[in-house]
């Protein structure tokens, strides 16, 4: 054990999110249940009602921590780290540019690329972009030019 979550496991800090959101749930039902089984007659009605009120607080903050823990968007697995485990398909127009790389090597000045796939520049610009960002191809600045090259898993 790596301590890493496998398959369908979540992780330890979400199980017992989840765990303290659930009893905080049942606590907060038997709370509000709670003042009716009791007589309003008593001497103690007040100290009662602040001890009653404290604890309704206090169950209301842990439901809300759980919550927040559970929700938040830091804690979400980033599209990146799932990359390499799930490749994605290639467009035609990324299959055109992995091509002409091939064909020239792996590497070769973007306004060359440009020219011989007849792109235009906003589209080829995006095109690139995208699949820099996808990890295709790298992007090189060389002077007033960029060098685009396969990157390793381009190449196999």
């Amino acid at each position: 054990m790596d301590g890493t979550p496998g398959e369908g496991q979540e992780p330890p800090m979400d199980r017992v999110a989840r765990i303290t959101l659930a009893l905080g749930g049942f606590m907060l039902i038997l709370l509000i249940a709670v003042p009716f089984t009791f007589e309003s007659a008593t001497s103690g009605y007040f100290a009662s009602y602040v001890i009653y009120s404290l604890f309704l607080t206090s169950v209301g903050v842990i439901i809300g921590v759980s919550l927040m823990w559970l929700n938040d968007p830091r804690r979400q697995p980033s599209p990146g780290r799932d990359a390499p485990s799930t490749p994605r398909m290639l467009s035609a127009d990324q299959q055109t540019v992995v091509g002409i790389l091939s064909s020239r090597k792996g590497s070769m000045w973007q306004a060359e690329l440009v020219r011989e796939t007849g792109f235009t520049d906003s589209k080829a610009s995006r095109l690139l972009s995208r699949m820099e960002a996808e990890g295709h191809i790298r992007r090189i600045r060389d002077g007033m030019g960029k060098r685009v090259e396969l990157a390793e898993e381009g190449n196999r």
